[in-house]
């Protein structure tokens, strides 16, 4: 291996099964990558849904969603803007109805949030 020399011819044999060997190894090597990786895939695949029910699920515990209406709505009350332009004043309680049906049933029940 180290040497620039042609194998013996009784070396021949020896060094043609080791290439044979190793060949095999290399192609049984990479079918097992192959089957990991797809493996992997599926893994990968399983924890994004698994997460993404956790997180639906973790959500349901949000305090917000057992905040009173009232206490809601006085929020929402304090995110117009101080100074009012016809602009923000036309946005600003129509982007609070846009996050939930529960939000825009409070902001739309919420007097202070369309009054001048």
């Amino acid at each position: 291996l180290n040497t620039n020399e042609p194998p013996l011819d009784s070396d021949l044999v020896s060094i043609q099964s080791i290439i044979s060997n190793t060949s095999a190894h290399l192609s049984a090597l990479d079918s097992e990558i192959s089957r990991l990786q797809h493996q992997l895939k599926q893994l990968e695949e399983e924890r994004s849904a698994v997460s993404r029910f956790h997180a639906q699920n973790k959500s349901i515990l949000s305090p917000l969603r057992r905040m009173p209406i009232e206490v809601l709505g006085e929020i929402f009350s304090w995110t117009l803007p101080s100074v009012r332009d016809a602009v923000a004043e036309s946005i600003s309680p129509w982007v609070l109805g846009h996050i939930s049906s529960r939000w825009r049933a409070i902001a739309l029940s919420t007097p202070s949030l369309w009054s001048l």
